[in-house]
């Protein structure tokens, strides 16, 4: 048998989610014919065959998480039949072994025995914590496995802080009331992991301030001269447009600005990359975001289009908020967000005027950038958004 593993897709990418299989056992299939989709960190992307032959075997349900390296497709083919290994060689074409059944997990048995055990926990580290030291007996234990109750997250009552089956029941109790526990799936599970890794490599720091936008033609394009003021920024103070690598504490200054554009949506927060926006004119860019944004609705958007931002723009005012403290994410090192646009009393020349006023939130990166530098950025953004045109 040939089994067909989970490829390398490129740029650190370890794990997808299985979306939607397109064969099934006892098919046919032609070589770089589809054979299931997979949601990788926002992309949804079709993995073709690698050989023609018949379906013996797909590995994993629908909602499952793959691993590259991962067995997905067992085939039979010509050229495996004339070179099929002998049963326990251990060649390649052997299935996998069977896991060994975790006889404590199965509901309604319960273990006896009153000695309690000391295990380590790891259902922190999934989610970036540490593990966790639990005291419990094994018939408390199998209790919390009825229950489904993450022994990790019970506070003991006993004496030497032992759990103890009141306490698995108290929070069993509890979890029943806030509802079901929903796994982190495709986009949110990868903002979770981007989220986290930023929460433990970047320092940041945020400054605010209004620009006056009162002096602007009827019918600007607000997300296009955000960018056009971004790249004027990147310009004068080219520190903000960079990658910090924090294993050898250095940074790459870059001189094409590619900006990644924060996109919410239903699904979850995607952040598309424009290239070299700063050679583009506003009605190409104006474009550009149009296809970018029906790219990322549709979830076709190619997944290199996702990667290789040197800074990023939210403009999350469209919702909601006047101020703010984006996240960076790594390698970057800043990120500009815009609040929501608002006529405000200002004094022109000694008297009050109403103007319309856009704030601004920038968040750096304090190891890589200047409280100096991100200031004189935030300047020179403000000064092109006081432009008419």
């Amino acid at each position: 048998m040939n089994i067909f593993k989970l490829p390398d897709l490129g740029e650190g990418l370890m794990e997808v989610e299985l979306l939607e299989w397109h064969v099934a056992v006892g098919k046919d299939v032609k070589e770089d014919e589809p054979l299931l989709s997979v949601e990788t960190a926002k992309a949804i992307v079709d993995i073709p065959s690698p050989v023609s032959g018949k379906v013996v075997r797909c590995y994993g349900a629908v909602g499952d998480i793959l691993h590259v390296g991962d067995p997905v497709v067992e085939f039979d083919t010509d050229e495996t039949r004339r070179s099929s290994p002998q049963p326990g060689s251990g060649g390649e074409g052997e299935p996998p072994p069977a896991k060994e059944e975790d006889a404590g997990s199965v509901v309604g048995r319960v273990e006896t025995g009153s000695q309690v055990l000391k295990e380590e926990t790891s259902a922190g580290t999934k989610a970036g914590g540490a593990a966790t030291g639990v005291k419990v007996s094994p018939a408390v234990r199998a209790l919390a496995r009825q229950l489904e109750v993450d022994l990790s997250v019970v506070t003991p009552s006993g004496s030497g802080g032992v759990i103890s089956s009141d306490d698995v029941q108290r929070v069993a109790k509890i979890l029943s009331e806030v509802g079901a526990l929903q796994p982190l799936r495709g986009v949110r599970r990868a903002m979770a992991q981007s989220m986290t890794k930023a929460a433990a490599e970047v320092v940041p720091v945020t400054v605010c301030d209004d620009a006056d936008i009162d002096a602007w033609d009827e019918n600007q394009d607000v997300t296009v001269r955000l960018i056009r003021a971004l790249v004027m920024g990147c310009r004068a103070q080219p520190s903000l447009n960079a990658w910090y690598d924090s294993h050898s504490m250095g940074r790459r200054l870059i001189e094409k600005v590619d900006v990644g554009i924060a996109l919410d949506t239903g699904d979850g927060l995607f952040v598309p990359v424009l290239r070299d926006v700063g050679h583009a004119e506003a009605g190409e860019l104006r474009a550009r975001i149009n296809i970018m944004k029906e790219a990322v609705r549709s979830r076709r958007i190619p997944p290199e289009e996702l990667r290789g931002n040197t800074i990023t723009l939210s403009n999350f005012g469209q919702f909601g908020g006047r101020y703010a403290d984006p996240i960076v994410l790594p390698p970057t090192v800043a990120i500009l967000g815009a609040g929501r646009l608002r006529d405000e009393v200002v004094a022109v020349d000694g008297q009050p005027a109403v103007h319309r006023i856009i704030p601004l939130s920038l968040t750096f990166d304090h190891r890589a950038v200047t409280g100096g530098e991100a200031t004189r950025f935030l300047a020179v953004v403000m000064e092109d958004l006081n432009k008419s045109s």
